[in-house]
């Protein structure tokens, strides 16, 4: 079968001559259709760090034969049922999460509810393959606990932080402002498009004062402060070494209002950073990571994409067959894409 082989940092490259799998014991294979590039696919592409290196383990799928298969977020039909499973027949349409392997015409995937999910008819199978980006993002609303007006700030909208948006929206409909922060113009047009209230582009103007117009300050007299009036931030961008200005995270801290603000961060750390935490002190607030999802938020997100309640075919800018791997991942790290798709089997999209 065909399948993108991770060689190294900016290496990645279609191999048609890797064995095909047989699903273990638990376990079905899925032919795919579509699978999604993902941040954590883009951070092992760009770079060769402690933080990349740690990422290994959770995007690639080492084969019989030691090759490095990427991708881990995909959707496809069944091909074949491994003994011991009864709840998923060879044709279903399913959404597939893995360690990896998912940038290639068959992957073995574990039956189990957080990696396995039956699509929706109503559903293609290139937005299924946005699923698990949008159960990360309803994990990351749930976690900020937003009450109704509450103003929200959420830092890089790309597929994570545009799913933030339009999980907000789907679910919080008296929600105060919803603020998106991000370099890309397009991107910043999309969050506009799917319900942010507000946009900033962080690298033409502060981004506290955009926020403070956005959504009010507040007055506090000890210590004295005038701050936005933020109840919550959610940081979907995490550190990026080439970045301008300080990190999310401090911005973050600069934001809140005090007493009872959170800060829940998802975006990934290239590298260490350095914070001014008085604001810690000062403000009180509560910051919370958050890696993955419950398993009812997998099929949340497929409901909420099958109700019409969240459009996830308009944030996909670009497809690419698999043998284009090398500049379907080259477009992902542009700044102007949304989500790029690989497909490893065109012909299940049509």
């Amino acid at each position: 079968m065909q399948a993108a082989i991770f060689h190294g940092v900016g290496d990645i490259r279609a191999t048609a001559d890797i064995a095909k799998p047989e699903p273990g014991p638990g376990e079905v294979i899925v032919q795919v259709a579509s699978c999604g590039i993902c941040g954590s696919d883009l951070h092992i592409y760009r770079l060769d760090s402690p933080s990349a290196l740690e990422m290994h383990s959770g995007t690639l799928r080492t084969d019989v034969d030691g090759n490095r298969i990427i991708g881990h977020e995909y959707a496809g039909v069944i091909a074949a049922v491994g003994e011991g499973v009864d709840s998923y027949a060879v044709g279903d349409r399913v959404v597939g999460v893995t360690a990896g392997g998912g940038m290639a015409e068959y992957v073995p995937v574990p039956a189990n509810p957080f990696q396995l999910a039956k699509v929706p008819e109503s559903v293609s199978f290139e937005e299924a393959a946005t699923t698990e980006p949008l159960a990360d993002a309803l994990q990351l609303v749930r976690k900020a606990a937003l009450q109704p007006g509450e103003n929200v700030v959420v830092f890089g909208v790309g597929i994570i932080g545009l799913g933030v948006v339009q999980a907000i929206r789907a679910t919080l409909p008296e929600i105060g402002e919803i603020v998106a922060v991000d370099v890309s113009p397009s991107r910043l047009e999309m969050a506009r498009q799917v319900g942010a209230t507000a946009v900033v582009n962080a690298a033409e103007e502060d981004v506290v004062e955009a926020c403070g117009r956005a959504c009010g300050v507040v007055e506090w007299e000890y210590p004295v402060m005038r701050p936005p009036r933020v109840a919550a931030v959610i940081d979907c961008a995490g550190y990026i070494k080439h970045m301008q200005g300080p990190p999310p995270l401090q911005t973050a801290l600069h934001l809140l209002q005090p007493v009872g603000g959170r800060i829940i961060c998802f975006g990934a750390f290239e590298d260490a950073v350095t914070l001014e935490l008085m604001d810690l002190i000062h403000k009180q607030p509560v910051i919370e990571g958050s890696m993955g999802y419950r398993a009812e938020e997998l099929t949340q997100a497929l409901e909420l994409m099958a109700s019409g309640k969240v459009d996830r075919r308009r944030l996909i800018s670009d497809r690419f067959p698999l043998a284009e791997v090398s500049e379907a991942f080259q477009t992902q790290g542009n700044g102007r894409a949304i989500k790029v798709m690989v497909q490893p089997v065109p012909e299940l999209n049509e």
